[in-house]
């Protein structure tokens, strides 16, 4: 399946995430820039349209942290089998990191 990008356009459109180049090395990881979501879903439905192809390389949404920036729209629930969330119940309290990150990207 392919994500709702109007909804999700509509909803985070002005966020800025962090996106990863995928196809770049540096010390052993893969340089990241910020981007706004608007800017890296165009970049994604062009990337579908060329043939999972794109002169700017294969860009990922990697490590966004959709939960805290958006607590309102309740976009995150602990699945049943990690329900000791002992981690984020710490991270929740201090109100400082979480450990609940959106990943997202074309194929390739």
């Amino acid at each position: 399946g392919k994500p709702n990008f109007e909804h999700l356009l509509q909803q985070f459109g002005g966020a800025v995430v962090p996106v990863a180049n995928c196809d770049v090395k540096e010390y052993n990881s893969n340089p990241k820039e910020q981007l706004p979501f608007r800017e890296y879903v165009e970049y994604w439905r062009e990337y579908i349209g060329n043939g999972h192809r794109s002169s700017r390389g294969c860009l990922y949404l990697k490590d966004w942290h959709l939960s805290r920036a958006f607590p309102e729209q309740d976009v995150y629930s602990t699945p049943v089998y990690f329900s000791s969330d002992w981690l984020n119940e710490y991270w929740d309290a201090v109100g400082v990191d979480d450990f609940r990150f959106v990943y997202m990207g074309p194929k390739g």
